[in-house]
């Protein structure tokens, strides 16, 4: 009877045992097709909000750790100096505009004047051609009589006038065509005010600050009436419209693993909660503790210690509709991949 119940034992021990390791070839088996980590956190982008122009803060719209939405107003720049900016570079461009109004009046009389004065030289190259050829006719019938000297001499003074017309006509044209003034440095001045009016109009704009994004204030550093400079941040404003999750995986996790397939965050803070999100991208590489480059050749340490640890690589997994009030940036997760 015992030899029985210590067989039934032994027996029941060895089911169990067998069942045990089952499972844990079952455990491992999932495992291996669903990698996970426990080295992992929650990453936002983060836009550090700088001023584009500097001046006095006069209105300061948000508090620290408030949630804003995209295009809500965050804080004004005292607007009156880039409104006297704007009003003067407004008003430099009208007087440019008139200058160059009355300019272009006067030019297109300039040109009309040299246009009648060019006018005039074929005229006058035309009576001299004529006094010419008359002059050509009648010396010979001069020297055989049938002309008198005065006729002759008529002719050579009206060759001589007809030159001189023309002459005087040839330099009026000239310095008709020389006088007419050209519009282009104006024009260019026009040009350049325009873009000055466009720059200080721009500048007004940017005095009222709005939130790129929907995000959470952060390391919110300024008060209402305190002068800000352009370029140094105010504050940061974690982007919420995206969340990731950075998963640091074994090199030996990572064959089969690739973007687009189906991952699931947990939530540390939150037990048995969890996100559903996509693999959004690898990371190519890592800095390795050794077997950095020295003068173009690897250096390698000298040690005893030849144990193999498998390196890590980020992995990127992008959040689908996680819950506002549980992610933070820097938060503790871990992260299982479906493949």
């Amino acid at each position: 009877m015992m030899n029985g119940r210590k067989t039934a034992g032994i027996a029941v021990s060895v089911a169990a045992f067998l069942s045990l390791g089952g499972l844990s070839l079952l455990a491992a088996e999932r495992l291996h097709h669903r990698p996970r980590t426990d080295d992992a956190y929650l990453w936002a982008d983060v836009i550090h909000m700088a001023p584009d122009v500097s001046g006095r803060v006069t209105k300061l719209a948000v508090r620290d750790n408030q949630r804003v939405h995209r295009d809500e107003v965050l804080y004004v720049i005292d607007q009156e100096p880039y409104q006297y900016a704007r009003d003067q570079a407004l008003a430099q461009l009208h007087n440019l505009q008139a200058q160059l109004a009355i300019e272009t009046t006067q030019v297109e009389s300039q040109v009309s004047h040299a246009d009648a004065s060019r006018s005039g030289v074929p005229g006058a190259q035309a009576r001299l051609d004529l006094a010419q050829r008359t002059l050509a006719r009648l010396a010979p019938l001069e020297r055989n009589g049938f002309v008198t000297v005065e006729q002759l001499d008529q002719a050579r003074t009206e060759v001589a006038t007809a030159k001189a017309a023309l002459d005087e006509a040839q330099q009026a044209a000239t310095g008709a065509r020389q006088a007419v003034r050209s519009i282009a440095p104006l024009e260019a001045a026009v040009a350049g005010a325009r873009s000055a009016l466009s720059l200080a109009e721009r500048n007004l704009r940017v005095t009222v600050v709005r939130a790129p994004c929907d995000g959470i204030v952060t390391a919110l550093d300024v008060s209402a009436g305190e002068y800000a400079v352009a370029g140094h941040p105010l504050f940061t404003i974690v982007n919420t419209e995206e969340w990731w999750a950075v998963g640091n995986f074994r090199e030996t996790q990572l064959a089969g693993t690739q973007t687009g397939q189906n991952a699931e965050v947990y939530l540390v803070g939150m037990t048995g909660r969890h996100v559903h999100g996509i693999v959004d991208s690898l990371n190519a590489g890592v800095l390795p503790d050794e077997g950095t480059t020295a003068d173009g050749l690897p250096r390698v340490p000298r040690s005893l210690n030849w144990v193999r640890i498998a390196q890590r690589f980020p992995v990127r997994v992008k959040l689908i509709d996680p819950p506002p009030d549980l992610v933070r940036i820097g938060e503790t997760v871990s992260v299982v991949i479906d493949r």
